[in-house]
C-alpha cells in the first residue's frame, strides 16, 4: 500500500513541476503546437491533421497494448531511453538553427519556421516524458500488469505522435531550405 501512494505521490509531483511550475511552463508549447494544426486557408484546425497527430496515436496505442498485448519488455525500454535522449538532444541543436531563420524577410519562410520550431520543441518535450516514462517502465515489477500496460501505451503514444512530428518536421525543413518555391 506505501509503494502505491509512493507511486502516485512521485506522479503527481512530475506533474506539478511540469506543468503547473510556470518558469517551465510547457503547457503554452503544446498549446502552441495546436496553433500550428490550422489551415492556411481558412485559419481552423485542421481535423485531418488532430486525427493523424493525436486520436490515431492514441488508438494504436490502446489497440497495440490492450487489445494486441503488445506491452514493452525492459529491453526495449532501456533502447527507448537511448534513443529518446539522443533525440531530445539532436533536436535541442537543431532548434538552435532554426533561430536564424525566424528574422526572414519572407513571411512564409518564417511562418513555417516559427511553427517547426514550435513542433521541434514539442518534440523535444514529448522525447524528454518518453524517456522519463521508459526509465518509469523499468522499474516497475513484471507483476504489476495494468501500471506497465498503462505506461506502455503512454509510450506507444508519445512515440507515434513524435514520429509524426518528426516527419512534419523534415518536411517544412525540406521548404524552409531546399524548396526554392515556397509551395
Amino acid at each position: 500500500m506505501l509503494e502505491k501512494i509512493a507511486s502516485i505521490s512521485v506522479i503527481v509531483i512530475l506533474i506539478c513541476m511540469l506543468f503547473l511550475n510556470p518558469k517551465v511552463n510547457i503547457i503554452k508549447i503544446l498549446i502552441k503546437q495546436l496553433s500550428v494544426f490550422k489551415n492556411a486557408k481558412n485559419e481552423k484546425i485542421s481535423v485531418w491533421d488532430l486525427v493523424c497527430f493525436i486520436v490515431a496515436p492514441i488508438v494504436l496505442a490502446i489497440l497495440l497494448v490492450f487489445i494486441l498485448g503488445y506491452d514493452i519488455s525492459n529491453s526495449v525500454a532501456s533502447v527507448l531511453t537511448t534513443v529518446y535522449a539522443f533525440v531530445f538532444t539532436v533536436l535541442f541543436g537543431f532548434a538552435a538553427v532554426l533561430v536564424g531563420k525566424i528574422d526572414s524577410k519572407n513571411e512564409l519562410e518564417k511562418q513555417v519556421t516559427e511553427e517547426t520550431f514550435v513542433s521541434v520543441l514539442t518534440s523535444n518535450i514529448l522525447s524528454l516524458i518518453n524517456a522519463i516514462a521508459s526509465i518509469i517502465l523499468l522499474n516497475i515489477n513484471e507483476d504489476s500488469e495494468c501500471v506497465r500496460n498503462l505506461v506502455s501505451a503512454i509510450i506507444y503514444c508519445i512515440s507515434f505522435i513524435t514520429i509524426m512530428l518528426l516527419l512534419m518536421i523534415t518536411k517544412r525543413t525540406f521548404i524552409i531550405y531546399c524548396d526554392k518555391k515556397k509551395k
